[in-house]
C-alpha cells in the first residue's frame, strides 16, 4: 500500500513548534507497518534524531514535550523518495493521501481531490471545531470529538511499542508520582530515562484534561506500569478517548482516591479542581501519613492486579502500530 502522508503547517501554532503529537505517533505507527511505502511531505524532519541534529542541533527549542517518546523512533530520512509528488498525485500513484495535522492551508488537496487515491484527514487539534468543507471529500478523523457526527470518526493519542516496559515495578517507591500536571516546579526531568523512571517507580501519577482531554501523558503513564489517577474522567464524552479502559479507570479512581486526601490540595490540584471537601480531608489528615508503598501493596494486593491488568491492555491497545491500524481499517470499511 503506498501512503502519501502530509503536514500541513498551521499558521496559528507553526511558528510556536515544530511537532504535533498525533501526527507523530501515526506516523510511528503507519511506518513501522507498512516501511518506506508512507512517504511523508514535506519531510517530519524532527523525528529523525540525525536529520533533526543537522538541523538544530541539541535544541529543544519549538518542541513539545522536550522530545521525549515519539523522537527516536524513525530512521533514514534520506531514504524516503519525496521527488515528484504532485506528479505522482496526479497519476494516482498513492492508494492514500493522509494529512496528518490539517489545520491550515494543506497542501496539494485540489490534485488529491481530483485522483483516484483515498483521502484521510486527521484533526489533531483539541478543541472541538470541525471542518465541514473537508467532511464529503474524503475519511474525517478528529480527536477531540464532543458528538458522534456522520462520517466523522475519532482518533486518540497512542504510544510507540518498543517504549512500553516488560512488567510493571513490584517494588515502587512512591503512592503517587512526584510530577503534577500543571505544577511547572515538578518538571525536573531532563532526560526520557528519569522521566519514565518516575513513572515506573510510582503505583498511581496523576492526570486530567487539559485544553482537550486525550493527552501523551495518558499513554506515558500506562506504558510504565503506573496507573492514572484520572479526575473528572466521569465527564468525558463517550466519543472521547475511545481508545482508554474507561470503566476500569474510573472503578481505579473510586477505590483509590482516598489517597488524595493526604496531600495538599495547593500542591496536587489546578484551580479548577480544588474545593472545601478537598481542603477538609486535608486538614483532618494532616498529620496522618500513608504507608510505605510495600505496606500500602501489602494492605490492597488488588493494585498490583490492576497495574498488571493495564500494562497489557496498553500492549494490545494504545500503540502507535494498533493507531495506524485502526485507521487503516476504517479507511476500508469508508472507501470500499
Amino acid at each position: 500500500m503506498k501512503i502519501l502522508y502530509l503536514k500541513t503547517e498551521d499558521p496559528a501554532i507553526s511558528h510556536l513548534n515544530y511537532n504535533d503529537f498525533l501526527h507523530d505517533t501515526l506516523l510511528i505507527g503507519l511506518r513501522n507497518n507498512y516501511g518506506n511505502d508512507v512517504i511523508d511531505y514535506p519531510g517530519a524532519w524532527y523525528m529523525y534524531p540525525e536529520e533533526r541534529k543537522k538541523k538544530v542541533g541539541n535544541s529543544r527549542e519549538k518542541f513539545w514535550g522536550n522530545l521525549f517518546t515519539l523522537y527516536d523512533s524513525l530512521e533514514k530520512y534520506n531514504s524516503i523518495d519525496r521527488e515528484d509528488i504532485k506528479n505522482k498525485i496526479n497519476k494516482n500513484f498513492f492508494d492514500l493521501i493522509v494529512y496528518g495535522s490539517m489545520r491550515g492551508q494543506n497542501i496539494f488537496l485540489e490534485e488529491a481531490v481530483n485522483s483516484k487515491s483515498k483521502i484521510i484527514f486527521v484533526d489533531t487539534s483539541d478543541d472541538g471545531y470541525i471542518d465541514n468543507t473537508k467532511i464529503n471529500k474524503g475519511l474525517y478523523f478528529k480527536r477531540e470529538l464532543y458528538n458522534s457526527i456522520k462520517n466523522v470518526y475519532p482518533i486518540h493519542f497512542a504510544i510507540p511499542k518498543k517504549k512500553i516496559v516488560p512488567s510493571v515495578n513490584l517494588k515502587a517507591e512512591n503512592i503517587l508520582s512526584p510530577m503534577i500536571p500543571g505544577r511547572m516546579k515538578t518538571y525536573i526531568y531532563e532526560k526520557e530515562n528519569e522521566y519514565y523512571n518516575m513513572y515506573q517507580n510510582s503505583i498511581f501519577s496523576l492526570t486530567y484534561r487539559k485544553t482537550g482531554w486525550d493527552c501523551l501523558r495518558h499513554y506515558e503513564i500506562l506504558a510504565n506500569g503506573s496507573i492514572p489517577m484520572f479526575i473528572k474522567l466521569e465527564d468525558c464524552p463517550t466519543t472521547c478517548l475511545t481508545n482508554l479502559p474507561k470503566e476500569k479507570l474510573l472503578e481505579i479512581f473510586n477505590l483509590y482516591s482516598k489517597i488524595f486526601r493526604h496531600f495538599n490540595p495547593f500542591e496536587i490540584y489546578k484551580k479548577r479542581f480544588r474545593d472545601f471537601e478537598k481542603f477538609y480531608y486535608y486538614l483532618i489528615n494532616i498529620y496522618k501519613k500513608l504507608p510505605e508503598p510495600v505496606i500500602f501493596i501489602e494492605k490492597n494486593p488488588q493494585i498490583n492486579e490492576y497495574r498488571n491488568y493495564l500494562l497489557e491492555f496498553t500492549k494490545n491497545n494504545l500503540t502507535s502500530e494498533k493507531l495506524a491500524e485502526y485507521v487503516i481499517n476504517t479507511s476500508k470499511t469508508f472507501f470500499y
